[in-house]
């Protein structure tokens, strides 16, 4: 649930300094999500190699798509956090990604398991504790617009 102080603190915002803030909450969020599809296929990987399934060449290539071929296999998020675009916690996934998987090493695999867990559910829980700021920031505007359609009119000309 989203702190009251939080949402409290929104009422004092100006207008363009709300808008701002969800916009960025909202690319954070996006960022915070291709991390975690990430480790969740990084994670499905060491499951099957525990359960005795090599990957192949030829299964990984088949994952990938044109757009991972021409920019270097990263996403644009990639390249944000890499950076140092993002907050700490997601840039130290840099360097998990850049660990080589020891498939053949039971013990290893576990503990690459357990750490890729232990990531996945603090991505998840960050992803909704940012939900949560991004629905408070949109109550807020809607709160606003609502209480004063004028405001509307700094969004930009409406089609008709």
């Amino acid at each position: 649930m989203t702190e009251e102080s939080f949402a409290e603190r929104l009422s004092l915002e100006p207008l363009a300094d709300l808008r701002a803030l969800r916009t960025g909450l909202r690319e954070e969020e996006r960022q915070v999500s291709y991390w975690r599809r990430l480790v969740q296929g990084r994670l499905d990987l060491v499951r099957d190699a525990l359960d005795g399934h090599q990957p192949s060449a030829e299964r990984l290539a088949s994952s990938s798509t044109a757009q991972e071929a021409t920019d270097g296999g990263h996403s644009p998020a990639f390249a944000r956090i890499a950076d140092g675009g993002m907050e700490h916690r997601l840039a130290t996934l840099v360097e998990l990604w850049d660990t080589p998987i020891p498939w053949d090493g039971s013990e290893k695999l576990r503990k690459i398991e357990l750490t890729l867990v232990t990531i996945e559910a603090d991505l998840s829980s960050y992803r909704r504790d940012l939900h949560e700021r991004i629905d408070a920031c949109t109550a807020e505007l809607v709160g606003r617009y609502r209480r004063n359609p004028g405001e509307l009119k700094s969004l930009g000309p409406l089609s008709r």
